[in-house]
């Protein structure tokens, strides 16, 4: 690098060429470098705004289906006659749009280098279009297909994946034939013109595919029909079952797309979130309507497929520090809860054990029981102190104050009161205690009780002279509202000094409601009562079907008691009434309506202009609680590309089209540059243009890709966006990337009456190698796809395979590459 013919590198389009020395190289490949971070960023909001420009969305009238013979509750509901159906196939969407938005940089630097080079072939251009196409198929194929464990993963739309692999193949041969066989070393302008029309032409025969035209839309199947409808009629009430529902839901969804050739865009209808609410409340019966929006939104958006373009935007945030995972974690943790009953509910309940606590006039203690029931895993502190009533403190009791602390794990802790000797009590003199919990915030999951106050009582029994002591309910009847999660019903035991413990079995009974359906039964029920402890509770949990609905009731009876000469009471049974809740219907329209909101939220680019800025500058999205040290050092080295680019129109400005045309000029200008470094730097180094495009720009233009197809193969059910649409892509890589240049370059030609010369010797080698090494390589997918011994699918399988699969793959891009090097400088020595 020291000779004086490295001393003339030559100027770059934007960046000037610096003395050659060793850090002016180092700075080059840092500049390079950098600048690929620059237009993965700018690329980012260029994706966001494709993904508006494809989501938009017509309103389109509610049709009842040919032949639909059940008529459902919500197709009479005025806000369920329209829905909102997306304009785009996702078929021609993955094929325009969206490849141009992951192949923007090297379709771009094609078309600048030439315009550039005063429309003369170069070789950056063509060079990284074919080595970025050869690093995707080959590379990144290998690490979706090691990425998935011993399950396997199949392409879902074979059907496209066989057109795409057919014309990503013949995009190769048209560039052999045209540089090779029809004219050598020259391009004319029918071969550019059709070179760029294969493009509508794939695009053509893949949505004709994906939609196969050529058949005919099915009538409605009468017995699926049927039993559609009877599943509508019944709940299923098993918690684990919800994910299946919402599966069948988005495959429902699916049926709907295929038949009516349109995306449904929709959030599930009052009916079907109606159902999902009622699973998520057996789950989590603490959780609010926001919570199980969230809860469910998070899950659809989980259970529904994502296009290439949602991974591509998710994998340069994640790159970028950009992606905020605090909503997902918080949903994951409390899908990870265990709690189907009432003794296992999310929050933290803590109250007194009883509501009333008998004294005699000889007692000098009253103890009372604080318990805690639900998440055992919480550390807090709660207070206590006694006020005033009949009973007054220093006449009957000494006031008390004190904090308790309960630890992980700890059920409850009994408290003392000191009581006056020889006290003047009165039947019906009555003290009580207060239950507070300390330091509460707005978010904390420790919550009071219902019986937070108790009752510190001497009980007026002189109607109880001539009985023996008794157990028996306090009322015979209570009501409890649907929504509540639970009734609670008072069992007190009467007459004589009863402080010995005692054991009361009970069981329920239907009456106008069902066990299982409208509350949880209980066959062999048993309430203690302990020391002091003289009017208890009863809970049994009442299930919300989320339906209005005439009132219910089912009865609690008192069976027997284990201590000798305690009897049952008059009042054995009491009726439980269950009414519906008024707001039922708006309770559900709420969290459809949150539900929708929060499915929003967790699609890209739905940010404003002033949200942009404040993303950009702030580390993880403004997620700083979950931030590591690792996501800091990302965003201080990407942060000027986050702050520049913020300022670009965001995607909600006229349906993301303004962004769209300024983020394409945004990610032209640095590819500019990137083509005047990698130059230059190759210069430095002494590098042909054409090595450092099929290595270093080939690399860094797919970083992106290499990380959203590794989180596509591991999130989604198929393989379709992890490397189905790789061959798509390299397609539109070939026809566009070079059918454009070809285009402009050889019509500019034309018009001077000269010929459009393109050296066909690195380039057609090069694409000679990839030819057969793609050939070979859908070869090997074919029977991973086929064979048993590899899984029979195109990811993961046994390790062995996969591993040798993956192996075989990164060999293919290996061998291309040094094929390709070997032939650009063997020609040089020779």
């Amino acid at each position: 690098m020291s000779s004086s013919a490295n001393l003339t590198c030559k100027n770059g389009i934007l960046i000037p060429a610096l003395e050659t020395t060793p850090r002016n190289a180092i700075l080059y490949l840092a500049g390079l470098f950098y600048c690929f971070l620059g237009i993965a960023i700018a690329a980012d909001i260029f994706m966001c705004s494709i993904e508006q420009i494809t989501s938009a969305t017509k309103k389109v009238k509610k049709q009842k289906k040919a032949g639909q013979l059940v008529a459902k509750e919500e197709d009479e509901e005025i806000d369920e006659q329209y829905d909102y159906v997306r304009i785009w196939n996702p078929t021609v969407a993955n094929l325009t749009l969206m490849a141009l938005g992951s192949s923007a940089p090297e379709i771009l630097l094609s078309i600048i280098e030439i315009v550039g080079n005063g429309f003369k072939a170069g070789d950056l251009g063509p060079g990284t279009i074919v080595g970025s196409a050869a690093f995707n198929l080959f590379c990144i194929s290998a690490i979706c297909v090691f990425a998935v464990g011993t399950q396997t993963k199949r392409i879902e739309l074979y059907r496209v994946f066989v057109v795409t692999a057919f014309f990503g193949t013949f995009a190769y041969i048209w560039v052999f034939l045209v540089l090779i066989v029809i004219t050598p070393n020259v391009v004319d302008v029918w071969e550019a013109i059709l070179t760029l029309l294969f493009f509508i032409i794939l695009v053509v025969v893949s949505y004709a595919v994906d939609a196969q035209i050529w058949k005919k839309k099915k009538s409605s199947d009468l017995q699926e029909e049927l039993e559609m409808a009877q599943h509508d009629g019944k709940v299923d009430d098993q918690p684990e079952k919800l994910s299946d529902e919402i599966k069948k839901w988005a495959s429902n969804l699916s049926l709907n797309k295929e038949e009516n050739d349109v995306i449904v865009d929709a959030t599930p209808s009052v009916d079907t979130v109606r159902r999902w609410t009622r699973s998520i409340s057996h789950t989590y019966p603490s959780l609010s309507d926001e919570d199980q929006a969230k809860i469910l939104a998070y899950r659809v958006s989980r259970t529904m497929s994502h296009d290439r373009l949602y991974y591509r935007i998710r994998a340069i945030r994640q790159l970028s520090s950009s992606w905020r995972k605090s909503e997902e974690e918080e949903v994951l943790k409390m899908e990870n809860q265990e709690s189907t009953d009432s003794a296992s509910r999310r929050k933290t309940f803590v109250e007194f054990s009883a509501r009333v606590y008998r004294v005699d006039a000889t007692d000098e203690t009253v103890s009372l029981k604080i318990e805690r029931k639900g998440n055992m895993e919480s550390k807090f502190t709660v207070s206590y102190a006694t006020v005033n009533g009949l009973a007054k403190k220093d006449l009957n009791f000494l006031f008390k104050s004190e904090t308790l602390q309960f630890n992980p794990g700890e059920l409850h802790k009994t408290i003392s009161i000191q009581l006056i000797n020889a006290a003047n009590w009165r039947p019906n003199d009555v003290f009580y205690v207060h239950l507070k919990i300390q330091d509460v915030d707005e978010d904390s999951k420790i919550c009071l009780g219902a019986c937070n106050v108790a009752h510190v009582k001497m009980p007026d029994e002189s109607k109880m002279i001539l009985g023996g002591p008794v157990v028996e309910f306090v009322k015979p009847n209570y009501v409890v509202k649907e929504n509540a999660g639970f009734s609670r019903s008072f069992v007190t035991r009467r007459g004589g000094k009863l402080k010995k413990p005692l054991q009361v079995h009970y069981e329920t009974e239907d009456v106008t409601a069902k066990q299982g359906d409208d509350y949880t039964a209980v066959k062999d029920g048993i309430l203690g009562f302990e020391g002091q402890e003289y009017e208890k509770y009863i809970d049994i949990d009442v299930i919300d079907d989320k339906m209005d609905e005439k009132d219910e009731a089912f009865i609690i009876e008192l069976l027997k008691v284990d201590e000798p000469g305690v009897s049952i009471g008059t009042r054995r049974k009491a009726t439980i009434t269950i009414i519906s809740d008024d707001n039922v219907l708006k309770n559900i329209t709420n969290v459809r309506k949150l539900m929708g909101h929060y499915m929003r939220q967790l699609r890209p680019g739905k940010a404003t202009w002033k949200e942009q800025i404040l993303n950009a500058v702030s580390v993880n999205a403004g997620d700083l609680a979950n931030a590591t040290v690792s996501d800091c050092i990302l965003h201080a080295l990407a942060f000027p590309w986050k702050f520049a680019f913020a300022f670009l129109p965001p995607p909600t400005i006229f349906y993301g089209y303004p962004c769209f045309v300024v983020a394409l000029i945004g990610i032209g200008l640095v590819t500019a540059v990137v083509g005047d470094v990698a130059s230059i730097f190759g210069c430095m180094v002494g590098l042909k243009d054409a090595v450092t495009a099929i290595t270093l720009v080939a690399l860094g233009t797919s970083l992106p890709d290499t990380f959203a197809s590794k989180i596509a193969a591991e999130s989604d059910d198929t393989a379709d966006n992890a490397v189905g649409n790789v061959t798509g892509s390299n397609s539109v890589n070939v026809f566009l990337g070079l059918g454009l240049p070809w285009v402009i370059a050889s019509l500019y030609w034309a018009s001077k009456g000269e010929s459009f010369r393109v050296d066909a010797g690195d380039l057609g080698f090069s694409v000679t190698v990839f030819m057969i090494c793609s050939v070979l390589f859908l070869v090997v997918l074919v029977l991973r796809r086929k064979l048993k011994a590899f899984g029979q699918g195109e990811l993961g399988g046994p390790f062995g395979t996969k591993t040798l699969s993956a192996l075989f793959f990164v060999g293919l891009w290996i061998v291309y590459v040094g094929l390709s090097i070997w032939k650009m400088y063997r020609k040089t020595t020779n």
